[in-house]
This record gives structure tokens, sequence and C-alpha cells, in this order.
């Protein structure tokens, strides 16, 4: 096998991977998926939601033989406060779609090893139990890898082995991750039956929510950050995360599985979860922010995709961005093979097909999402207490309302817009909330005046 020299090797059986041993083995290339793992999935353990337009685009009938959860038919969020809840605006879609749902939670240790199935069914070879310890190199460019059972060779090798991702630390295109550019997301499996979660989250057979918690935590040094929580509907479990950025945990200094467990005391939540017994605890990260320059997804005879090359959109969700950036790659190889030139200059062109795929736009988002999610990340983590605050005056019919210095609206834009919106829009705000908080101080001067006399009167 040392001296076969295969026409690409793809490093990671996860969705990166796994979609561009798909694309390679239908145009007719030589493919190997090298696995780490001792089956495909058994290091991915998230359980979460799958998007699957682009899956529909690979696999038209995936969601007939795919080992799918629940269809999501909404999205709810809330914000925590101690023993309080505020719910934000929610959509659920209840009316049959003529087109199946493209939303589904699932559970990846299964969903990997079924994909990569599809691929191996369509021609590429699978190896697990196989960690590549390095590359292999030839006049300056990569020719294959170097696992503990033997070297590989290769014209084009793929990394789509993750955050952590060897073959990108190895090739020199990425160092890996600060620890503002990686969030811990901790997660458990709660076992309910599906009679209990479809009438706790009112919810038909098969049919699935996603609901978003945000709360803030504070650490023994005072610094307060956000931590989010959110909680998935699967067939007869429910999975429950905590996720929060590395540099915001270690600021903190409150472990993230503590925050998990805490949110599960919460009163809402823990009515949710009632009788629910733990199936499984896992962790992992997950990349932020894109890369900062699109010439390190590409070398001399190397490619990276899926987290490896951090293709997350703003919100995080990367299972159809790698599914897009591992086609994109396959596409790449493909064209070098044809041209005989596995030169960067030649695999360049993975720009060009990215960009088909609307990656290179999502790349640039993330970015620019990163940086002002940073800029912004003290301001944000301030926000529940003060949705609380006006929520708390808003129901509570103007009690004690002369300790306010402005109206009810007039709070909110101080509060919540003049602190992260531009000046273009703030100016406009700030100019009606100027003119509420003066009526509504006329309003309370006057009602003050009448109650005084009343008070005279009554003497």
């Amino acid at each position: 096998m040392a001296e076969h020299i295969h026409d690409c090797i793809v490093v990671g059986a996860g969705p990166a991977g796994s979609a561009a041993a798909l694309q390679l083995a239908r145009d007719g290339l030589d493919v190997v998926i090298l696995e780490r793992g001792n089956r495909p999935g058994e290091k991915n353990v998230m359980s979460g939601v799958l998007f699957t337009d682009k899956l529909r685009t690979l696999i038209p009938d995936f969601h007939e033989r795919a080992p799918l959860q629940r269809a999501i038919i909404g999205y709810e969020g809330y914000i925590l406060g101690e023993d309080e809840l505020l719910r934000l605006p929610a959509l659920r879609r209840y009316r049959e779609d003529v087109h199946p749902p493209h939303l589904f939670t699932v559970f990846r240790s299964q969903f990997d090893a079924w994909f990569a199935q599809e691929a191996v069914d369509a021609g590429a070879e699978l190896f697990t139990a196989t960690l590549v310890e390095d590359l292999l190199w030839q006049n300056g460019r990569v020719a294959g890898v170097r696992t503990a059972r033997g070297d590989l060779r290769a014209r084009v090798v793929i990394g789509a082995d993750g955050v952590n991702s060897t073959v990108a630390e190895k090739s020199g295109l990425r160092a890996p991750p600060s620890p503002d550019e990686v969030s811990l997301i901790v997660r458990e499996i709660l076992d309910l039956p599906a009679e209990q979660i479809e009438d706790r989250f009112t919810l038909r057979p098969g049919e699935g929510v996603i609901t978003l918690f945000t709360g803030t935590v504070s650490g023994p040094t005072g610094y307060q950050g956000s931590f989010y929580t959110e909680m998935y509907t699967n067939r007869d479990s429910v999975s429950m995360t905590t996720e929060v950025p590395i540099d915001v945990l270690l600021a903190c200094g409150v472990p993230a599985y503590d925050v998990l467990a805490a949110r599960e005391r919460h009163p809402h939540i823990a009515r949710l979860i009632r009788g629910a017994t733990l199936r499984e605890y896992q962790a992992h990260l997950i990349p932020w922010g894109g890369v900062p320059d699109l010439g390190c997804l590409y070398g001399d005879g190397v490619l990276l995709a899926g987290d490896a090359g951090k293709f997350t959109n703003t919100y995080g969700v990367g299972s159809w961005p790698s599914m897009s950036s591992g086609t994109a790659a396959a596409r790449a190889v493909k064209y070098a093979c044809e041209k005989g030139d596995f030169s960067r200059d030649a695999l360049a062109v993975y720009l060009e097909l990215l960009d088909e795929e609307e990656m290179v736009e999502m790349q640039r988002e993330a970015r620019e999402e990163w940086a002002d999610e940073r800029r912004q990340r003290e301001i944000v983590a301030q926000r529940p207490e003060h949705l609380f605050r006006i929520a708390r005056r808003y129901y509570r019919d103007r009690v004690s309302e002369e300790k306010h210095p402005y109206s009810l609206w007039g709070e909110a834009y101080h509060s919540l817009v003049k602190p992260v919106a531009p000046w273009y829009i703030r100016w406009p705000l700030e100019l009606i909330a100027w003119i509420d908080t003066l009526r509504w101080r006329r309003q309370r001067d006057s009602a003050s005046t009448v109650r005084q006399a009343a008070n005279e009167e009554g003497r």
C-alpha cells in the first residue's frame, strides 16, 4: 500500500470527509477515508440539529434512509433569570409542507456511520482505527500521510479532521485556534418517553423543537459572561447542552458542567425534564469566526474542509457548511487530477468552487460576526438583566415609577439599543425615546400632583 498512490486521502469521516469521499467516488477517483475511531461517528459525539439542504443535493432520498430523529417545526428562545423566564418571539409551523422538512435532530454517532457508508457504497475505501500522525512530503508537496499502521500516499490530502486538525497543523496552513475562536459544548442526553416529550413540548409524533436558553454566569473573579443552553427533542430522549467560548469560560472560572447542572435546576427546565434519566454525557469543541485568510485553506497537495477549515456560519452551525466545503474540495481534487497538477496554484480553484457553494461569503460573514461579538461581549452579558428589569416594569403596571429616569421605551432604548446600535440607527430612535420619556414624565408629574392634592383634601 505504501507504493500505491491514491488520487485522494480524506482524513476524517465526519460530514465534510464523507461528503468529499462520496463526491470523489462518484467521479470515479481512487479515494480513501481514514477515521481514527473504531467506526465513523465514534469520535463525533454531537447530538443536535442537522441542516439538510446540502445533503438533499447529494442524496435526494436521505429522509427515507438516514437515521433521523425528529423533524424540527419550531424554534423558541428564552432568557433565564435565577427563578424567572422571559420568552422571546417564536414561530412554529404546524401545516403539512409539500416538501420534506430541512431540519432534523440526529445523533452524529449514528448519522456519520450511515453517511460514511454511502461513500463506501459509491466506491470509497474506509480504514477505521487509523490515526494520522504526520504528513508525507515529496519535492515540497504533501504526498500522503503517516499513520501508526503505515504510510499511505496520495496526489492530494483533504484534511477534514475537526477543530484541532493534524493536517492543518502539519501542513503549516493553519495554527491551532485561539481560546476566543473556539467554544466548548457540554452535552447530556436524557432518556424520556416519546409520549411525555410530545405532551410537554406540544408536539405530534415525529415533530421536534429547538429551545435556546440564554443566561449569565458570574465567576469568583466577578467577571460575568453569557452561557447558552440548548435543548433538542429526539424520539425518546432530550439533548441538553451548554455552550461557552473558551476565553469566557476561563475568565468566569465556572466549569461548563456546573452551569449545565444549574440550568437543570431552573424551575422551567426542571419541569420539562422531570423524570428523565441520564444516558450519555459528552463534550466537544466547535470553531467560530472563519479564517482570516482564505489562502490558508489550500496548499501544495493539501486542502482543508469542515471544522478543519473553520467552516461554520455566524451561529456556529457546521453540518451543511462542512458538506458544502467537502464537496468543493472533492471537485478541486478532480480538477487537479484532470490537469495533472497538484500544486498550490492548481488547487487554488478550490476558492472558486467554494464561492459557488456560497462558502466564501459565509466565511466573510462569520469573520465579521466574530469580530463584532468579541467587541460587544461585555454589553451582551448585561442584556438579560436589562430585559428582565424592563419586563418586570411592564408587567407590574408601573410599580415605583418615580425611581426610573426614563419611560419604559426610553429605558429599552438606553439599555438595549444605544450600547450596540450604529449612530445612524441610534439618533432617530434616541429622538423617539426622548419624546416618549418627556411625555411620560409629564404624565407622572401630573399624576403625582393629583395624588398629593387628594391626600391633602383627605386630611
